[in-house]
């Protein structure tokens, strides 16, 4: 056979006769469409929920107050009984005391997922089993479950690194003290310094500060509150008998006489010494710091 008779030759391709049903094709695009919106509207309202899900205790009407309840209590679970914090185990103010942005995260940001990804699923269940299948599900909640997940560790990574911080007296503080012993031996009251008055604490804590092995004498410590800027809170004993100040993680740093005199007599009386005042009305306040690491 010749190259001719080859070009010649015709290839005959089948006729096949389309069967299917373009209305269920049609019906089942139209149900995609809505229904991903639904999800979409419904994510929303869930993120909405997770926002104002903090609110609960301000509504009298039971329903409603369970309802936008749900997002906050599954990450109050999550963070102070599933995994917990270092918060109070009586108070639980906060979910992280010691950082403002890991508290945020734990307590408005993952509640707000919370909230999308309920929400999200529950538009998803009540939606065309044909179209959303379990194994688009599973993806859905698969993503969220990631989200979540890297919101959570962001925010123990976030307070691990405040501690941290802490423990190394990095940053600059205010100073909030305490006075007035209870028979618990715990403060009756206390008073946050003025940022004049800070300044010159900050001197008087940073000249005689260096870390120290110290045998400690608890039953004569009293609290101090140092609060970092910005956001980070530092809770520390000190004794102003023995000039030492222990943080919460057990390190130790011998503190100057002036520092640990001021910190007694604010704890005795409510009021700054003498000595305090003078300085801040003098305006001799300013001071060379260098921040100071725990070895």
């Amino acid at each position: 056979m010749d190259n001719g008779q080859r070009n010649a030759e015709k290839i005959e391709i089948p006729e096949i006769v389309y069967q299917g049903d373009d209305n269920k094709l049609k019906d089942r695009i139209f149900k995609f469409k809505s229904g991903s919106l639904r999800i979409a509207v419904f994510t929303v309202v869930g993120l909405i929920m997770g926002a104002f899900s903090h609110t609960y205790t301000n509504d009298s009407f039971l329903l409603t107050k369970l309802v936008l309840a749900i997002p906050y209590k599954i990450s109050e679970a999550i963070y102070l009984s599933i995994i917990g914090t270092d918060a109070d185990p009586i108070l639980q103010m906060f979910f992280f005391p010691h950082s403002g942005p890991a508290d945020i995260m734990a307590e408005c940001v993952t509640t707000v997922l919370i909230g999308g990804a309920i929400y999200g699923s529950l538009a998803y269940f009540t939606g065309d089993k044909r179209v959303f299948t379990l194994q688009r599900f599973l993806k859905f909640a698969g993503c969220w479950c990631v989200v979540i997940l890297l919101t959570i560790g962001a925010s123990y990574g976030i307070n691990a690194k405040a501690v941290a911080d802490n423990d190394r007296l990095l940053g600059e503080p205010d100073f909030f003290l305490y006075y007035g012993k209870l028979e618990n031996g715990s403060a009756d009251g206390g008073g946050v310094v003025g940022s004049q008055n800070s300044q010159v604490l900050r001197r008087l804590l940073y000249s005689g500060l260096e870390p120290a092995k110290v045998e400690r004498d608890v039953e004569n410590e009293v609290p101090l509150q140092l609060q970092w800027l910005p956001y980070r809170v530092g809770y520390y004993r000190v004794n102003y008998k023995e000039c030492y100040l222990a943080t919460e993680q057990g390190t130790t740093y011998r503190i100057s006489e002036e520092f640990a005199k001021m910190v007694g007599i604010y704890y005795e009386t409510g009021e700054l010494p003498e000595e305090i005042e003078a300085l801040v009305s003098t305006g001799d306040s300013e001071m060379p710091r260098e921040e100071v690491e725990a070895r």
